[in-house]
């Protein structure tokens, strides 16, 4: 197994077999990847130095990827501007990791550009070690039921305005003719009228328009004649009293059909014709191929959006060697804005264009009704709710004025709100995540609509508030959940140095069966200790007691005090907090209270609670005086049949820490990870970010050497 780089400009045509067959294999036969197109990218714009990557296993090529060097030690996929998204012929992105171990000299970096998410391998496994930057946002159609359907589902100005310029053009110059070429012999005459049309406008006057005396018309001219020969590429025209008025050149497959260029007479622009090719081209293709989508791939405007049924954003995705490598990457940036004149550095690099972040201090502070964080209303999921950061600011930060909410808002919605805390320790200044040990996981409030460039826009409005912030840290976090990923990405695009470190393990159960079948699962002496301490607990006067609502619920919290102030546990900093969550989460049906009592008195207590499939295990106390019952086993028990019989609940999470008692109740462990970012644009920041790599570092070399110590002295 292993990479082997090619001159790709006169090795491709020998490995088209292997390049098509991939690409069918991953991608269904893109029209962007089939050879037919990118071999003509090769012939008519690269320029000798790109190479062809081909992974073997066993001598069957099983990846492929075009680079070309791109500055000292950096290479980037191989893309001329006529390639709107680019082939990454690979199944599992790790395997580029293994490509920029294996370049040639010193490679610290590969930037893949324009790649569309549906079309490449999930970078999710490596992201790690990449930043992922917008780079357009294409639309396309879904075929559904017939073109009737699709435009009554258009915005009513669209089909107003269309139908306002197909009359004005028959009142003013008689009906349009519409044509379509399609044999291999016609698609030079095509391009050469289309050329016409571009040379005309705009594109001619500044150089850029398709000529078919010029590259771009060679190049497609070659791409539209190879795919016509097996029926795969079209122009369409259209012209109005003779005269031609539009043109679109497309390719596709069964499946999909690309709209590579299109040019109009800008001379009729009062009859729209570029709008009214699209929509005749539309009818007939919806009626002819009902199955194929429509791809635009096109950095769509407003107006163009109104055509679509779907849009997708493409990114490019910069893939670093290590964490180092990043680190020093955004160091080069920060040093270079400084020696061109920056006197600070408030607004990262790459920083998107300004939109209004909005930010408050408390959430009480909006008039009923009109609160932007509706969407984020505690609904089965208290970690991800804006009612637990507001429980949490009212009961452990009810001065504190460094707690802020950033957001974005959309006609008075919040699309995403980032909840901190800005600290100070002597010199250092931090913001850190709204969160203390109540809390079992943290991340950024994601709404439904939210894409990563909206976590963008609010790490640019918080690096601005707070320029002389040092360090940001968030935990504890999910590393499997988006907003982890999100946020982890964004602080490096916005000109942040984040780095990982692990929290602690959470141990949880996956729910397969009934309760028998729980219990058939567990250790021979987990079984026949519930069953002999519930025996002996009922014997001796035990009962249990659940609470799900309101009704019992004061009765239960002060049943609640009474275990934890008996217990092993230290008194709670906040005593009005857990009876304040407990409330919460009766009012919201996620209650489970569990109390064990003997002869009348509680003996144990446990908040458990229940929502969107999954039961949390989130305080249990139990009273040391009659630990010889083991009242907390026996509640454990009692709870958990309660959710697996009647919750019917897919998932128990014994939430935070590695306890060894907790492995013998569940199944599984993962970990929960957090986010350490420093402030490059600071010297403290610098400094922090310095001492924590070589820290990293340093453990990492004694853990080798100890390793390696090791395994010599077991060869001994």
């Amino acid at each position: 197994m292993s990479w082997e780089f090619l001159p790709a400009a006169s090795a491709f045509a020998e490995h088209v077999a292997d390049w098509d067959r991939l690409n069918d294999e991953l991608y269904g036969g893109h029209p962007y990847f089939d050879s037919r197109f990118v071999g003509p990218l090769l012939k008519y714009f690269a320029k000798g130095s790109e190479r062809l990557c081909l992974y073997r296993e066993q001598g069957i090529v099983r990846g492929a990827v075009i680079l070309q060097p791109h500055g000292l030690g950096r290479w980037a996929i191989f893309r001329p501007s006529q390639a709107q998204v680019t082939a990454i012929l690979v199944a599992d992105a790790a395997l580029l990791q293994s490509l920029l171990q294996a370049l040639p000299g010193f490679a610290w970096s590969i930037e893949f550009h324009a790649v569309d998410p549906r079309y490449a391998p999930s970078f999710d496994s490596i992201r790690a070690q990449t930043i992922v930057f917008p780079h357009a946002n294409t639309i396309g159609v879904v075929p559904g039921n017939g073109f009737d359907a699709y435009w009554q589902q258009r915005p009513k100005k669209l089909r107003s305005n269309i139908s306002r310029y197909s009359n004005r053009q028959e009142r003013e110059a008689g009906a349009s003719v519409l044509s379509s070429w399609r044999e291999q012999g016609d698609m030079v005459g095509g391009v050469a009228r289309f050329g016409e049309l571009e040379s005309a406008g705009w594109k001619g006057e500044v150089g850029t328009a398709v000529s078919i005396g010029n590259v771009q018309g060679h190049f497609y001219a070659d791409v539209l004649a190879g795919f016509a020969a097996t029926g795969q590429a079209e122009v369409y025209e259209m012209a109005v009293a003779g005269q031609l008025a539009a043109s679109r050149l497309l390719i596709g497959n069964a499946r999909m059909l690309v709209m590579l260029k299109t040019a109009y007479d800008e001379t009729l622009s009062r009859f729209a014709p570029g709008r009214l090719l699209l929509y005749r081209l539309l009818e007939r293709e919806l009626a002819e191929n009902p199955e194929r989508v429509v791809e635009f791939y096109t950095n769509a405007t407003r107006d163009q959006a109104e055509w679509a049924t779907f849009d997708c954003a493409i990114h490019s995705i910069q893939l670093f060697r290590s964490d180092y490598a990043i680190v020093a990457y955004t160091l080069f940036r920060t040093a270079k804005r400084l020696l061109r004149g920056a006197k600070r550095m408030r607004q990262p690099e790459n920083a998107t264009p300004p939109v209004e972040v909005r930010s408050c201090a408390r959430l009480d502070e909006f008039p009923p009704g009109e609160s932007p964080f509706a969407e984020f209303a505690l609904n089965g999921n208290l970690d991800a709710s804006i009612d637990w950061f507001a429980l949490l600011q009212r009961q452990v930060y009810p001065d504190d004025a460094a707690v802020r909410y950033y957001y974005l808002a959309d006609n008075g919605r919040a699309r995403a709100v980032l909840p901190l805390r800005r600290t100070r320790q002597g010199w250092l200044r931090k913001l850190e995540a709204l969160s203390n040990y109540y809390t079992s996981l943290y991340s950024p409030l994601l709404g439904r609509d939210c894409d990563p460039l909206t976590v963008r826009h609010l790490l640019n409005a918080v690096t601005r508030e707070n320029h002389g912030v040092h360090m940001m840290y968030f935990a504890p976090m999910d590393p499997e959940a988006p907003g982890y990923g999100i946020l982890l990405n964004e602080l490096r695009a916005s000109g942040w140095i984040p780095l990982t470190f692990f929290c602690f393990g959470n141990w949880f159960l996956k729910v397969r069966g009934g309760w028998e079948g729980y219990l058939r699962q567990r250790g021979a002496n987990l079984r026949s200790g519930i069953k002999r301490s519930s025996k002996k607990f009922i014997a001796d006067g035990g009962t249990l007691e659940l609470i799900r609502d309101s009704t019992g619920v004061e009765a239960g919290i002060a049943a609640f005090a009474e275990v934890y102030s008996a217990s092993w546990k230290k008194p709670e900093p906040y005593p009005d907090f857990v009876p304040a969550l407990i409330r919460l989460l009766a009012a919201h049906g996620m209650l489970r209270l569990g109390i064990a009592r003997l002869n009348g008195r509680p003996v144990a207590a446990q908040l458990w609670l229940v929502g969107q499939g999954k039961a949390s295990i989130y305080k249990l106390a139990y009273h040391e005086a009659f630990s010889a019952w083991s009242p907390g086993k026996v509640l454990t028990a009692f709870l958990m049949r309660q959710v697996i019989e009647g919750d019917r609940v897919e998932e128990v999470d014994f939430l935070i820490g590695d306890d060894k008692y907790k492995q013998a109740w569940m199944s599984d462990r993962r970990e929960r990870w957090g986010i350490i970012a420093y402030n490059p644009r600071t010297l403290f920041g610098c400094v922090l970010a310095f001492k924590e790599m070589a820290g990293r570092w340093i453990g990492t070399a004694l853990a080798t050497i100890r390793e390696r110590l090791r395994q010599m002295s077991d060869g001994r």
